[in-house]
């Protein structure tokens, strides 16, 4: 189907005025759209209210519900008149909700869903989506249905499933091979951020003891200093990676955010390990230099 008319202008009338911008795809496209009395699953209505009840199947004008992001490009609002045509069949409609579709679920879903009764006199077809646990089961399915109902198609949905969970696969290895890679990355720079600053932890190691601290004194100092490091850099990266993430997904992908909390903190819990046992293996030379071998180098 396509669309005819939108509160009374035609397709034509609306694509002729200069100053409308966007929105052309929606009146140029065809729909596949259905009919039906409840939303699935997969739908959440965000305004106005579903199919009445005393919505009659005959009624000359029949009730809509549209998917949010098409009437906002249809630019109609709740009670707007939209005709259809199908297949060289009228049929007018009025807005009465609008609903949020969640596209990525492997399942029908439309822009259009129209009252029960109102595509009666139009053109249609029947599809019908179910789950098959195996490909033998599928096959055997097809043959009974194709032996059956010759006149009915059975397509195998499996393969494009299949081929999208590969193309998920593939993408969540990369972004994974990144993250390990990044993180493989910021152990040499850990080292040089420690080694750049090694003469002074010796100098200062070596007047703590001068001034009578002991080795355990010095490593617990050390020990801090270096967890304290660790724990700043692990918060700084966990919230510029959530924070990222959730605007990626809020902005980009239009999805809810779910925090990965317990990889996360064990990947921090990690990053402290290392830099500790990194600050106090750079720490050793703190014990073994002399007072005044530090005060040459200095």
């Amino acid at each position: 189907m396509r669309v005819k008319t939108v509160a009374g202008r035609t397709v034509a009338q609306i694509l002729s005025d200069t100053t409308r911008r966007g929105g052309a795809w929606a009146l140029r496209r065809e729909y596949r759209s259905t009919y039906r009395d409840s939303m699935q699953s997969s739908e959440t209505l965000v305004a106005g209210k579903w199919f009445s009840k005393r919505s009659a199947p005959d009624s000359q004008v029949a009730e809509v519900s549209l998917e949010q992001d098409v009437a906002k490009e249809l630019r109609v609002k709740l009670g707007d008149t939209v005709v259809w045509d199908v297949q060289g069949v009228e049929v007018p409609t009025r807005v009465t909700s609008f609903r949020d579709v969640m596209w990525a679920r492997f399942e029908p879903n439309f822009f259009a869903v129209f009252s029960p009764g109102a595509l009666e006199k139009a053109p249609k077809q029947f599809v019908l989506l179910t789950n098959i646990p195996d490909v033998v089961s599928a096959a055997r399915v097809q043959r009974a249905v194709v032996q059956r109902f010759p006149n009915v198609s059975a397509i195998d949905l499996s393969v494009i499933r299949k081929t999208i969970s590969e193309i998920v696969d593939r993408v969540s290895m990369a972004i994974r091979f990144l993250a390990v890679f990044s993180l493989a990355m910021g152990i040499p720079v850990l080292f040089s951020a420690v080694a750049a600053t090694r003469r002074e932890r010796i100098r200062e190691g070596v007047l703590l003891k001068t001034l009578g601290a002991t080795q355990g004194q010095i490593r617990r100092i050390l020990f801090a200093e270096y967890a304290l490091l660790g724990v700043l850099g692990s918060l700084t990266g966990m919230v510029l990676s959530f924070g990222g993430a959730w605007a990626l997904l809020k902005y980009v992908f239009e999805r809810p955010f779910s925090p990965a909390a317990v990889p996360a903190v064990l990947i921090a819990a990690a990053m402290i390990l290392v830099t500790v046992s990194i600050g106090m293996l750079s720490g050793r030379d703190v014990f073994r230099t002399t007072p005044m071998a530090a005060l040459r180098e200095a």
